[in-house]
């Protein structure tokens, strides 16, 4: 009898060490009958599928998964509907929904991250539905490059003002890595080589590397963090520099036709020291900032120094009037706002300036021209 009892008391013991050692997904998602609901993780390379499951008239559910000892990122999926998750140990999560409004008027509980991070996607969805109103104001001429260029900014420092305390509140958290990797279109809206968002970058991975040092998240943060705070280095003696002095990295090949039609290659120039400058002549900013240019150019050129100016104008021939008066290289997209180039140097304001060196490696970026020419200086 004892004997038995002990049998039993071990298996309980082992279900209990079981259950513990699982999390759960579960909850209802109403006019869904029918429907494949999918349950996936989201890893920093790839989304793997963990469950599925097809929904009946109730509409009820439940996803068990092992346990995760570092915060992880799953997600339910409907159709092209998503809901992100943070789990970090063996939690049960509820989250309730409707199949026409899955992604924003769902209720999640047992979960104070996976609250936040709904407050997070909300608002990046409204963030990005302004930018696109912008983007077709500006395709129809209804603003001006910089007018559409203060719009979009506007917008952007209105999302943060209201997502940045959850970065700051708890940098170890979930929320506070998931915010920092938000994107519209691609482009990471905090951007870790922005003078104003790698603090928060560092902030977030020095607690990640102290509270979930064994997480393939925290050492990307921490390359992430170690890259950019590099590259955000002032020069000794200036604090506040714009300058970025960067960790050696390949530059991005553009390949984009001058005023003449004549296409050049960014890397056409190896060999030199070239400032990578994405701008638009429409601006206000643009007539004394290319002034600014010229009198680096006008320094450096004998030395081996080079400018290849991209401009993002709409109004191609202001840019070929504007460009056959420049002694350097000044290519367009006429992709304007849309650019693949800008996009992929993570460009989010002009004029914006990339310093390569003699390989074609990037080893600065900045707005600051004073910063740049001394940094220009020690390449030559």
């Amino acid at each position: 009898m004892k004997r038995i009892f002990y049998i039993l008391m071990v298996c309980v013991a082992a279900n209990s060490c079981s259950r513990k050692k699982e999390f759960t997904v579960e909850g209802e998602v109403s006019e869904a009958s029918g429907k494949t609901l999918y349950f996936e993780k989201t890893g920093l390379s790839r989304t793997e599928l963990l469950d599925s499951v097809r929904l009946g008239e109730k509409g009820n559910f439940r996803f068990r998964q092992p346990a995760v000892a570092e915060p992880e990122f799953y997600r339910l999926r409907l159709g092209s509907q998503q809901i992100t998750l943070a789990i970090d140990s063996n939690e049960t999560v509820q989250v309730d929904a409707t199949a026409t409004d899955f992604a924003r008027g769902y209720q999640v509980s047992g979960s104070p991250e996976s609250e936040k991070i709904k407050t997070v996607t909300l608002e990046g969805m409204g963030l990005k539905e302004r930018m696109t109103r912008y983007n077709k104001m500006y395709s129809d001429r209804q603003l001006s490059v910089g007018a559409y260029s203060d719009s979009l900014l506007d917008a952007v420092n209105d999302y943060k003002a209201i997502v940045v305390p959850y970065i700051y509140e708890n940098p170890r958290s979930a929320t506070a890595y998931f915010t920092l990797f938000q994107r519209i279109d691609g482009l990471l809206i905090f951007d870790p080589f922005d003078k104003a968002d790698y603090r928060a970058y560092g902030a977030v991975a020095t607690s990640w590397d102290l509270y979930h040092k064994e997480s393939e998240r925290s050492r990307q943060l921490t390359d992430i963090a170690l890259n950019a705070f590099r590259t955000h280095r002032a020069p000794k003696g200036d604090e506040n520099a714009n300058i970025i002095e960067a960790k050696e990295q390949n530059q991005i090949e553009i390949v984009l036709p001058d005023i003449t039609g004549k296409t050049i290659k960014l890397s056409d120039m190896k060999g030199k020291v070239v400032l990578l400058d994405f701008t638009a002549y429409e601006t206000e900013y643009s007539a004394p900032y290319n002034m600014a240019l010229a009198k680096l150019y006008d320094k450096f050129k004998s030395k081996g120094f080079d400018i290849y100016q991209v401009s993002l104008d709409t109004d191609e021939n202001f840019w070929k009037v504007t460009a056959s008066n420049l002694p350097w290289v000044s290519v367009r997209d006429q992709e304007s706002i849309y650019s693949r180039f800008a996009r992929s140097y993570n460009v989010t304001s002009l004029p914006t300036a990339f310093l390569l060196d003699r390989d074609g490696s990037i080893v600065a970026r900045g707005t600051d021209l004073k910063d740049i020419e001394s940094s220009i200086s020690k390449l030559l």
